[in-house]
């Protein structure tokens, strides 16, 4: 008696039904008029679906298990809503959705999560983060239904809609993600919004008013929103984003101002200027943010512009060419010592020190350690100094084969001076007089042993100071120079303590010699001091045993 019971309630269950589906004629205009109002709801009743708040699912009579269930099924029906129409299909499909529902055997007692995942191919187009849209003409082809087929406008229009190849149908991207997802407030997908969800909408007679009646609905606009959460970074994750994106914008203005530092360092020029704005490093910081617009923040910002950087950086520059030059200097094992004592413009005692060395291939390196301050000039306090700039760069004393000085009584005593101490270290450390002072001081005494040869000098040095002294005076040598036809080279003044310089200076005043002569005449017409003084150099330059000295001189 109870299974008759059971199989007569399943077949008036379903006889019922079937019924009350193919009498609802009008439900389309319900349907849609309740998808109307469901877009001004509020509160929770907007999360819950558009047509009823909860439906029990269908039962399906060749998979029942439980004949409890069935009867509790069959009790109920008579309190259950009748099923609506489906707003986002055809009038024609909707007479279908008792039947469908009725076959879809395996789906009815599934999740939505699962029955998204069995809908999905295992394509791009089904497993990318972003909608798939069609490319090609061909793929469009193949959705052709009663002479109907999707459209690439649709996709441009409606760019939430995403496409599968396998079953040629289109989809609502964000609803599926979002049930998929199981991040929709409401877990369960309602019928109505199936054939966007798991099933595919095909409905390209009517797709144009169903895309946007489906995106005019809660539950999509549901969906965008709860799956843009989950894509959009957190305000941490943002703030962190824009904090890394600062740090590495400003790295790179660093980079760039340390190039531009090197960059002056190695032409020799100065890094200020008589204003910070008008210095050489902002200006070609500058010039640089025409390429970098990032440059402009980091220069008016200023904080790596101050005087105390920019001296920190040239330090650190500095130290890492240095590390460099020790690291070589090391691998060559033995050196040889090369100092001198120069003062600076602002009469400030420095001590250049330079290392020479030879590689195996017996290719000799010069290089320079740095300029150090000195605060006496007396032997000890140079050694000291010597000591310290070895002991900072790892260099060891002992492995000193040489040292070379000038010939100043502190750098080359026999007994106390700079040589000796160092012997007392190193006894292999020879000292060698310096050879470009030996040179100078040798020809020196040369000269100074012939009286022509030492007032021709003199005389040398006279007339190009006297010319070189007044712009005027250059003037009238480079114009008598053109009327000549000559080339004009410019005069090298004549340095006394270097005698490579002073060929320079003599090879300058003969290649002018004709120019130089005329010039002085033509100065010499004028009244005062200079035109008496070029008459006396004029006429210095007319004796001939002045012009056969600058010759021979010359070739010294």
């Amino acid at each position: 008696m109870a299974s008759k019971r059971c199989a007569g309630s399943i077949l008036e269950y379903f006889t019922k039904k079937v019924k009350s589906t193919t009498t609802s004629v009008s439900t389309e205009g319900i349907a849609l008029t309740d998808l109307t109002d469901l877009s001004t709801s509020s509160g929770d009743e907007a999360l819950e679906a558009p047509f009823v708040t909860q439906t029990t699912p269908l039962v399906n009579p060749l998979h029942l298990s439980n004949t409890n269930n069935l009867l509790k099924n069959n009790d109920e029906s008579e309190n259950r809503p009748e099923i609506f129409d489906n707003p986002d299909k055809s009038p024609n499909e909707n007479n279908q959705t008792s039947l469908t529902q009725t076959t879809n055997l395996s789906t009815s007692n599934l999740s939505t999560q699962s029955v998204i995942l069995m809908s999905k191919c295992d394509l791009y187009c089904c497993n990318s983060s972003t909608p798939y849209h069609p490319v090609r003409d061909d793929e469009l082809v193949l959705t052709t239904i009663d002479k109907r087929s999707c459209q690439k406008q649709w996709f441009l229009d409606h760019t939430w809609l995403t496409f599968c190849k396998v079953k040629r149908k289109a989809f609502c991207y964000p609803c599926r993600v979002a049930f998929e997802r199981e991040i929709h407030p409401n877990k369960k997908l309602h019928p109505s919004y199936r054939s966007f969800v798991t099933e595919g909408f095909c409905d390209w007679k009517n797709a144009t008013s169903r895309f946007k009646l489906h995106e005019s609905t809660k539950m999509h606009a549901t969906s965008i929103y709860v799956v843009g959460q989950q894509t959009k970074p957190t305000v941490t994750a943002q703030l962190m984003s824009a904090t890394k994106r600062q740090q590495e914008q400003r790295r790179k203005a660093l980079l760039i101002q340390i190039s531009c530092i090197i960059y002056l360092l190695r032409q020799g020029l100065a890094l200020r200027g008589h204003s910070d704005i008008e210095s050489n490093l902002v200006q070609l910081l500058k010039l640089q943010s025409i390429d970098n617009d990032f440059l402009k923040e980091w220069i008016n910002d200023k904080k790596y512009l101050s005087h105390d950087i920019i001296n920190e950086l040239c330090k650190e520059i500095y130290l890492l060419i240095i590390r460099d030059i020790v690291k070589e200097i090391s691998n060559r094992k033995w050196f040889s010592l090369i100092c001198d004592e120069t003062c600076d413009e602002s009469t400030l005692e420095q001590l250049c020190i330079g290392i020479r060395s030879v590689d195996d291939n017996y290719e000799i390196f010069e290089d320079i350690l740095g300029l150090y301050e000195l605060s006496r000039q007396d032997a000890p306090t140079i050694v000291k100094a010597i000591s310290d700039v070895l002991t900072r760069c790892g260099l060891n004393v002992l492995d000193c084969r040489g040292q070379s000085y000038d010939g100043a009584s502190n750098m080359s005593g026999v007994y106390g001076g700079v040589s000796a101490l160092i012997l007392n270290q190193q006894p292999k450390a020879m000292y060698v007089h310096c050879t470009a002072h030996c040179l100078d001081l040798a020809v020196h005494d040369l000269t100074d042993q012939c009286a022509t040869i030492s007032t021709c000098m003199s005389f040398v040095k006279e007339i190009i100071d006297f010319v070189r002294r007044s712009p005027k005076r250059l003037a009238i040598l480079k114009e008598i120079s053109n009327q000549l036809s000559m080339s004009y080279t410019n005069l090298t003044p004549l340095c006394p303590m270097r005698w490579t310089m002073r060929a320079e200076s003599y090879n300058s005043l003969l290649k002018n010699y004709e120019p130089v002569q005329e010039a002085l005449y033509s100065i010499a017409e004028e009244k005062g001091g200079p035109g008496i003084k070029a008459n006396g150099l004029y006429e210095t330059m007319n004796n001939f045993n002045f012009f056969l000295c600058t010759q021979k001189v010359s070739t010294l």
